[in-house]
């Protein structure tokens, strides 16, 4: 292709992206969209801790098992149908959510939902592999999406806080179908065939690494409880192993297992599972403490996080520039460094809670410095391989994504939750069923407040509050930790890198 072909053809991929990034921004949406809008839920169906969490869990849970799958049905069968067919199955499945009567089948809907986007997911990126050939326009487009996938996670509890505060919970999810409706019309009239793969797809090698990852996951997701945990992780590294000896004497392999032995696959993986834990796994928390601890509404919590939509947008702005001038590796470890650094806010306490320009410091901080390691992490993995097997290097980058996303959840959340239940001082005299209530959650303090005498009902609000506070520090100084031991082994993998013979003199 002459040069003026090929820069024809990418001014008509620009607005391809609009029609990638409405789906990939509401998939990204309901990662996150039931934090703020989590209370108002329990009010109506009354769910339970475990309940709770899993019904945040449990879509990104099911979603990352499917993502290797589908990504590489894609390379196979033609990305625009399998693009296509999961549009079709989030909307349906956004509609059963909205009209979910009880949790068992809101749980079934998520979990539908969460299959409809690991069919999204890696075909969008891999679809950047394919329509932007050349890494200085790939890098571009690649940044935009991880700024929308960013921003969706972010955007999420505000929209959500929005929604609440207007008509209910249910209204979160029915905003989905009018845009998913559209993106199905654009898609089929816009988007190009890609003729089928030649490469076949082994569905063996599909169901060993779904079931592999799915047991992983909810190991993962069962919080206290450990013979289940054991067995469902015993049984997911089983198939996993598996999984890798197929690959290895299976010609061609469902995926590439050279891809992880290139420079800086490895350390962009943890990169993108690292980051979307912490997004995702804090963003319930801080929509929780906003709410419960500084009594803010729905609407008013979702703006406080507005400064990490901010920043994420700006980050993916200035990344592809940073990219072509310092390079991956510099810039994903400038990026963990300067998570860690805002993650120091929250780890302070309530001190540093209490103050908007602390706390906005620190929210701006973080959502700058996941920006920089996100955009860095996904150019490496797609960059790494070829054009047609662009859909398993997106799907490891998005199993990486949606597993960080499902982990924050179920480990923060349960790290949280232990804090809380460790640390609330229930006063004297109150009644053992209330006492149980308040244990669950901070909400449901509130709830079981509400029948108590107001000298009894202010002690135990306040002590919910103190627990709360204690358990997002807690937690965030744990993720602190994280991204301090990500800087020091990316810096280190970086050294080793460039001077392989281990010779440290200048």
């Amino acid at each position: 292709m002459t040069t003026a072909r090929a820069e024809r053809a990418v001014i008509r991929a620009w607005p391809l992206l609009a029609v990638l990034g409405a789906g990939l921004f509401l998939v990204a949406v309901d990662a996150t969209v039931l934090h703020v809008a989590l209370p108002d839920l329990v009010r109506d169906l009354r769910p339970g801790a475990v309940a709770q969490v899993w019904i945040v869990a449990i879509y990104p849970l099911t979603a990352a098992p499917l993502l290797l799958p589908f990504g590489t049905l894609g390379d196979r069968y033609g990305r625009r149908r399998v693009l296509v067919t999961g549009y079709v199955v989030f909307g349906i499945a956004s509609l059963g959510c909205a009209f979910a009567p009880n949790v068992p089948v809101l749980l079934g809907f998520r979990a539908v939902l969460g299959a409809g986007g690991a069919m999204i997911m890696p075909v969008t990126m891999s679809l950047l592999r394919e329509l932007f050939p050349e890494q200085r326009h790939r890098r571009t487009a690649i940044a935009v999406c991880s700024g929308i996938a960013g921003t969706g996670s972010v955007f999420g509890p505000i929209l959500g806080g929005l929604l609440v505060e207007t008509w209910g919970w249910r209204a979160t999810f029915l905003l989905n179908p009018p845009v998913i409706l559209a993106a199905v019309v654009l898609a089929l009239r816009w988007l190009p065939r890609n003729p089928p793969g030649r490469r076949p797809w082994d569905a063996l090698s599909a169901a060993l690494a779904a079931g592999g990852v799915l047991g992983i996951a909810f190991a993962v997701g069962q919080p206290g409880s450990w013979l289940p945990a054991v067995a469902s992780g015993s049984a997911g590294c089983v198939l996993v192993g598996l999984f890798l000896r197929r690959q290895r004497r299976t010609d061609p392999p469902l995926l590439d297992l050279s891809l992880f032995r290139l420079p800086g696959v490895r350390a962009a993986v943890g990169g993108v599972l690292l980051v979307m834990s912490t997004l995702v796994g804090l963003g319930l928390l801080f929509a929780q403490y906003l709410q419960v601890v500084l009594g803010l509404s729905p609407t008013a919590a979702a703006a406080r996080l507005l400064l990490v939509l901010g920043a994420s947008a700006v980050g993916s702005v200035v990344t592809p520039s940073l990219l072509e001038r310092f390079g991956n590796a510099r810039v994903r470890t400038a990026g963990f460094a300067v998570a860690a650094v805002s993650l120091l806010v929250p780890a302070a306490g309530s001190a540093a809670l209490t103050s908007p320009v602390l706390l906005g410091t620190g929210l701006a901080g973080l959502g700058l410095g996941m920006a920089l390691a996100l955009t860095s992490s996904t150019d490496t993995l797609l960059s790494a391989t070829s054009a047609d097997q662009a859909g398993g290097a997106a799907a490891v980058e998005k199993t990486g994504y949606e597993l960080g996303a499902g982990f924050g959840t179920t480990v923060f959340g349960s790290l949280a939750a232990a804090v809380y239940a460790g640390h609330l001082a229930v006063p004297p005299g109150v009644p053992e069923p209330v006492r149980q209530l308040a244990l669950s959650g901070p909400a449901q303090a509130e709830a079981a407040a509400s029948g108590l005498t107001s000298r009894s009902a202010d002690e135990l609000l306040e002590a919910a509050r103190a627990a709360c506070t204690t358990g997002l520090q807690i937690s965030a100084a744990a993720a602190c930790g994280l991204f301090v031991l990500a800087v020091l082994v990316s810096a280190w993998s970086e050294i080793a890198r460039r001077n392989p013979t281990g010779d440290i003199r200048p």
